[in-house]
C-alpha cells in the first residue's frame, strides 16, 4: 500500500480517537505534544491534517503520519507501519478492488517498464475480446459497439501461455498477478472487459476492468497506484467537456458521432472519483469554457455533481458549469439501452441547465456561484496598477504588493496578501519566490491550515496565479521592446497619384520645385542631392551624405526638412549613440534604413561601426557570455545593412575617414540665403504660410517613396565617364559619382523600360540625361573633391580675394580681415594657418605684438583655373555621350 493510499483511507479523527483524544465541537483537542490547558491543536478533517497554534509547541503542521510519529516518538517508517495497523487487514473497498502487491514506482525506469508492459498486455486483451462469446454478449447487452472503442477482455489465461512466461515477474510487480500461498497466481480483473487509462502523453499507464459476470459487488477493478484517465487527457484546446460517472458511460457517449465531434468526454472513477489527476488535466485545458456534469440520476450522482462543481469552481471560477438531468435511477448507459434512437443522449445534453449550488464544503454563497458569475469577463489578473496586481482565485483574493520585476526570468519573487472572500478571517501576507518549491509548499500549507481549505485546491490556485504572472511578465517585456513604425498601406488613390507623379516629364525639375514648396527655403542644389541620397536607401549600395557648415548655419535644419519627406518607418533619428549601440540592433532592424545623426560629435565613439556599415554593409562583434550553467561561451552578434547615413558637423577634417565615404554638402551661408530665410520667418509670423499645402506635398513625397521599389540599374555609358585628374582620392570619388548616377536612374524607374538579362533578372538602364543631371547637381561637390582646402577655408580665401581686388590692395593683416568679415579671432587664425601651410599666402612683414603680421596671396587665379579644368572635363564627357552608342552587354537577352 502506498503512503498516499494510507493518507486517503486513514482520517486524522480516527488517529486522534485511537490515542484517546476528545474533540470539541470546533474539532480542537488538548495538544498531546506540550502542556496544554486550553485546546490549541486544531484538526482539519477535510485535509486530514493538524496544526498547533501554541507558541510553546514545536509540532507545527502535519498529516496523519507525522502525528503518529510525534506521539509515538518513532521513525517515519515505524509511523507508516503503525498507520497500516490502524487501517487493519479487513479495511477493503466493497466496489473497487485494488491490488496492493506491488510497491510504488520509484524512478523513470520503472515508469517506462510499466508503460511497456501495459501496452503489451492490453494488445493481448484487445485480440482476446472478439474471441470471447460471453464478453461480446455482455457488450451487446450494454449497447456498446466494441469496434468503435479501444477495449479488450481478460480471460485470465495470459500468463499460462509459454510465450508470455517472461512477462510473469513484471505482471506480479504491476499487480496484474498475485502469487498464491500454495501454487499458481490470482489474476487481476479476470473475466472483465478492459479499458486502457492514458497519461498526458497519451500512453497507456494503467488499466480498468469491468466485470461481465458480477453486477453487484467487485465489479470495478483498478490497478495499484491508479493513474491515467479514460479515454485520454482533454486537449489543450477543449472548449466543452462532459464528465461522466463511469468508464462505460463515457464509452456510451463516445460512440455517438454527434457528441464526440462537439464535446470532449472524460470519465470519473465513481461519485468520489474526481482525483487530483482529473483536476490537473482539466486545468491544463486553457481554452475551456464549459464543464458539463452528466452523472447518474440518483441521490449519490446529484450530490457528487454539487460537490465536484464546487471543487472545479474554485479552480476555474470563469468556466461555466452545467448539469444534464438524467431520468431518476438511470445512468447514461441504461438510457442508451432503453431507447432505440441514440439521439436521446444528444437531446438530453442540449437541455442541460446551470448547476444549482447550495452551501457546500467551502461555504460559498449561492449568488457567488451562479453561472452569471462565471460568464466571460475580464481576466482574473487585474493589471490596471502595475504596483498592485489583483488576482481573483475564486475563493481566494490574492494581491501582489509591489508588482513583479520584469528582469530575472529565473525567479518570480512576490509579496502576497491573501484574503478568503467568504470567511471573516485576517489576511495572510507572505514574501516568497514562486519558482522555489519549498517556498510554495510552505505557502500552500499555511493557507490550507489557516482557511481550512483543501491543499489540492490551494495548489491549483497558486499554480494558476504563477501562470498568470508569467503571462503578464511576458506581455510587459514585449511592450518594453521598441516596435518598428508600421508602414501604412497606401490607398489606391494615393498609390495612383504617386505613380503619376513619377511618370510625369521633368521629374527632377518638378521634384526640386516641390521640395521648396514643402517649406524648405533656398539650398536648391543641396536639397535635391540630399533627397536623392535619402531615396538611395532602398538600393543595394546606398549613398551617404554629410552636411558641413559653421554653427548656426542651418545644417540640422536642412537635414530635418529633407528627411520629413521620408516615411517615418524608413528612418532612425539619432542624437547621441554609444560605441556598442549599433551592435544591439536586431539583425535586420537597420536594413535599408536612413540613419539621421543630428551631430557627429554625439556619435564620435561609434564612427568605426558606422564606417563598416557604410562600406561592408554589415557589422559583427564577438563577445563572451555565460550560459545558465556558468560556462563561458563566445557569441557573434551580427547586424546587417545596407543603410544610408546622413550627419551634420562643423569639423570636416576630424571626420575625414567618414567624409571620404560621403557626398559633402556645404550649406549656403551667404547673405542672400539669410535674407530668404528671414523673409520666410516673417511670412510665418504674419500667418501667410499655407501649412496645409506644405503638409500635402510632404505626404505626396512620402507616398512616392513607398511606391519606389528596389531595382538593378545598369549604366551602359559608364566607360565614357572619367574623373578630372585634379580630383583627390579618385577611387572613392568615382564610386560616389557612379552610385549617384544610378540613384537618378532609380528615381526615374517608372519612366524606364524594364529589361531582363539571360537569367531572367529585371534591370533598367541609365540614359545620357541621367548622367548630365548628375554632373549638373554634383558640380560643386566635384570642385570640392578637387580642392585640397576645406570648403570653409576656400570660401574665406575667395571672399578675401574679392575684398583685396575691390579695394586695390595687395596685402592684409588678420586684424583687418577679422573686422571686415566679422569673424572670431580663433576662426581667422585657423584659416590663416591652413592657407599658410598649403602655400596659398605668404608672410611679408609685420610684428607679432604690434599691428600683427602682413600676408599676401600668392596666386589669385588658381581656383578659377581648377574649376575651369573640371568644368571643361565634364562638358567633354557630356559631349562624348551625345554621340556614343550604349555599350552592348551580356546582361541583355
Amino acid at each position: 500500500m502506498e503512503i498516499k493510499d494510507i493518507k486517503q483511507q486513514l482520517s486524522i479523527g480516527e488517529v486522534a480517537s485511537h490515542y484517546g483524544l476528545q474533540l470539541d465541537k470546533h474539532q480542537r483537542v488538548l495538544c498531546p505534544f506540550h502542556p496544554d490547558k486550553t485546546p490549541s491543536l486544531q484538526l482539519y478533517p477535510k485535509t486530514d491534517t493538524y496544526h498547533c497554534f501554541s507558541s510553546n509547541c514545536n509540532a507545527g503542521t502535519g498529516d496523519v503520519i507525522k502525528f503518529i510519529q510525534l506521539i509515538e516518538r518513532c521513525s517515519t517508517h515505524e509511523a507508516i507501519m503503525k498507520a497500516k495497523s490502524l487501517l487493519g487487514a479487513g479495511n477493503t473497498m466493497s466496489k473497487i478492488q485494488v491490488s496492493e502487491t506491488s510497491p510504488p514506482l520509484s524512478n523513470e525506469a520503472d515508469l517506462l517498464e510499466r508503460e511497456s508492459l501495459m501496452t503489451k498486455v492490453f494488445s493481448y486483451f484487445k485480440k482476446a475480446l472478439p474471441a470471447s462469446k460471453k464478453a461480446m454478449q455482455y457488450l451487446q447487452g450494454r449497447s456498446i459497439d466494441y469496434g468503435l472503442h479501444d477495449m479488450g477482455y481478460n480471460s485470465g489465461g495470459l500468463h499460462t501461455e509459454s510465450k508470455n512466461h517472461h512477462l510473469v515477474n513484471s505482471m506480479v510487480k504491476s499487480g496484474l498477478l498475485k502469487a498464491n500461498a500454495v501454487h499458481g497466481y490470482s489474476v487481476w480483473a479476470k473475466e472483465c472487459v478492459i479499458f486502457p487509462l492514458r497519461n498526458h502523453e497519451n500512453k497507456i499507464v494503467s488499466l480498468y476492468g469491468r466485470s461481465i459476470s458480477n453486477n453487484e459487488d467487485q465489479r470495478h477493478f483498478y490497478l495499484t497506484g491508479r493513474s491515467g484517465l479514460y479515454p485520454c487527457y482533454p486537449t489543450s484546446g477543449a472548449i466543452r467537456l462532459i464528465l461522466t460517472e463511469s468508464v462505460i458511460d463515457a464509452a456510451s457517449l463516445l460512440q455517438q458521432a454527434e457528441i464526440s465531434t462537439s464535446y470532449e468526454v472524460l470519465a470519473l472513477y465513481g461519485t468520489n472519483g474526481l482525483t487530483i489527476e482529473h483536476q490537473q488535466a482539466i486545468i491544463a485545458s486553457t481554452k475551456l469554457q464549459e464543464i458539463i456534469f452528466m452523472l447518474d440520476g440518483d441521490e449519490a450522482g446529484k450530490a457528487a455533481t454539487i460537490k465536484h462543481s464546487n471543487t472545479l469552481l474554485q479552480l476555474l471560477p470563469r468556466v461555466k458549469i452545467t448539469t444534464v438531468a438524467l431520468p431518476d435511477g438511470e445512468d447514461i448507459n441504461s438510457v442508451l439501452q432503453s431507447h432505440d434512437d441514440s439521439r436521446v443522449l444528444v437531446e438530453l445534453i442540449e437541455g442541460r441547465q446551470p448547476v444549482s449550488f447550495y452551501a457546500a464544503s467551502e461555504n460559498i454563497p449561492t449568488e457567488t456561484l451562479t453561472t452569471s458569475a462565471l460568464s466571460e469577463g475580464d481576466a482574473r489578473l487585474n493589471t490596471a496598477n502595475a504596483e498592485l496586481l489583483i488576482y481573483d482565485g475564486g475563493v481566494l483574493l490574492i494581491i501582489v504588493l509591489g508588482g513583479i520585476k520584469v528582469t530575472g526570468l529565473d525567479r518570480l519573487r512576490v509579496t502576497l496578501k491573501i484574503e478568503h472572500k467568504q470567511k471573516q478571517l485576517l489576511p495572510l501576507r507572505h514574501h516568497l519566490d514562486l519558482y522555489n518549491h519549498s517556498h510554495t509548499q510552505g505557502l500552500i500549507s499555511q493557507v490550507s491550515a489557516s482557511y481550512d481549505m483543501s491543499q489540492q485546491v490551494v495548489t491549483a490556485i497558486i499554480a494558476q496565479l504563477t501562470g498568470a504572472l508569467e503571462g503578464y511578465r511576458v506581455q510587459r517585456m514585449e511592450s518594453l521592446q521598441p516596435k518598428p513604425a508600421a508602414k501604412p498601406e497606401l490607398l489606391p488613390v494615393q498609390r495612383e497619384a504617386a505613380i503619376n507623379y513619377l511618370n510625369a516629364p521633368d521629374l527632377l525639375k518638378r521634384t526640386g520645385v516641390d521640395i521648396g514648396r514643402s517649406g524648405l527655403v533656398g539650398e536648391e542644389v543641396n536639397r535635391m542631392i540630399a533627397y536623392l541620397v535619402y531615396s538611395s536607401r532602398k538600393q543595394h549600395t546606398p549613398l551617404h551624405i554629410m552636411f558641413l557648415g559653421s554653427s548656426g548655419s542651418g545644417k540640422t535644419y536642412l537635414q530635418e526638412r529633407v528627411s520629413d519627406l521620408i516615411p517615418a518607418g524608413d528612418k532612425i533619428e539619432i542624437t547621441q549613440v554609444t560605441e556598442n549601440a549599433f551592435y544591439y540592433f536586431k539583425q535586420d532592424e537597420l536594413k535599408h534604413k536612413l540613419l539621421l545623426i543630428e551631430d557627429l560629435d554625439g556619435a564620435e565613439t561609434s564612427l568605426y561601426p558606422l564606417r563598416e556599415l557604410q562600406s561592408k554593409k554589415r557589422i559583427t562583434k564577438t563577445v563572451t557570455l555565460k550560459d545558465n550553467k556558468g560556462n563561458l561561451k563566445t557569441v557573434t552578434v551580427t547586424v546587417d545593412g545596407p543603410v544610408s547615413v546622413s550627419g551634420c558637423t562643423t569639423r570636416e577634417k576630424l571626420y575625414e575617414d567618414n567624409a571620404n565615404r560621403c557626398l559633402l554638402l556645404y550649406v549656403d551661408a551667404s547673405k542672400e540665403q539669410d535674407r530668404r530665410i528671414m523673409e520666410y520667418q516673417t511670412r510665418q509670423s504674419a500667418g501667410m504660410v499655407n501649412y496645409s499645402e506644405e503638409q500635402g506635398i510632404k505626404q505626396l513625397f512620402r507616398n512616392v517613396q513607398q511606391v519606389l521599389q528596389p531595382v538593378r540599374v545598369v549604366n551602359p555609358y559608364a566607360g565614357c565617364i572619367q574623373l578630372p585628374e585634379q580630383i583627390f582620392k579618385p577611387r572613392r570619388t568615382m564610386t560616389l559619382l557612379l552610385s549617384f548616377i544610378e540613384t537618378i536612374t532609380f528615381y526615374h524607374q517608372y519612366q524606364r523600360e524594364v529589361k531582363r538579362d539571360t537569367n531572367g533578372q529585371a534591370y533598367i538602364e541609365t540614359t545620357p540625361g541621367d548622367i548630365a543631371s548628375a554632373f549638373e547637381l554634383l558640380k560643386e561637390v566635384m570642385f570640392s573633391k578637387g580642392d585640397e582646402l576645406a570648403k570653409a577655408t576656400r570660401i574665406f580665401l575667395e571672399q578675401l580675394k574679392d575684398y583685396l581686388h575691390n579695394n586695390g590692395e595687395d596685402g592684409f593683416t588678420p586684424q583687418q580681415v577679422r573686422k571686415q568679415f566679422r569673424l572670431q579671432p580663433r576662426t581667422v587664425q585657423r584659416y590663416i594657418r591652413e592657407l599658410h601651410q598649403y602655400g596659398y599666402i605668404r608672410q611679408v612683414s609685420g610684428y607679432k605684438h604690434r599691428q600683427g603680421f602682413e600676408y599676401v596671396i600668392l596666386d589669385g587665379n588658381e581656383y578659377k583655373e581648377l574649376t575651369s579644368l573640371i568644368d571643361a572635363q565634364i562638358q567633354s564627357i557630356l559631349t562624348t555621350l551625345k554621340s556614343t552608342t550604349p555599350t552592348a552587354t551580356v546582361l541583355r537577352q
